[in-house]
């Protein structure tokens, strides 16, 4: 049986600030050229970096 390896929780705390700033970035500059793929790239990244986060957190709680 393979067993899997689960990465460390700062692998995926780093991932998630990482989503949320490069998030911020698109959404800057969906504001500024007014759009709609950056809209849509920003959304993707957010969603990202909150499903990142989420992954943090059940990471955490199943190495303590």
């Amino acid at each position: 049986m393979d067993q899997q390896r689960s990465a460390s929780p700062s692998f995926y705390k780093n991932a998630a600030i990482l989503f949320f700033i490069i998030g911020g970035i698109l959404v800057w500059a969906a504001i500024k050229r007014h759009d709609w793929v950056y809209w849509a790239f920003a959304g993707i990244t957010i969603l990202n970096a909150i499903m990142t986060t989420l992954k943090f957190y059940q990471v955490r709680e199943t190495k303590s």
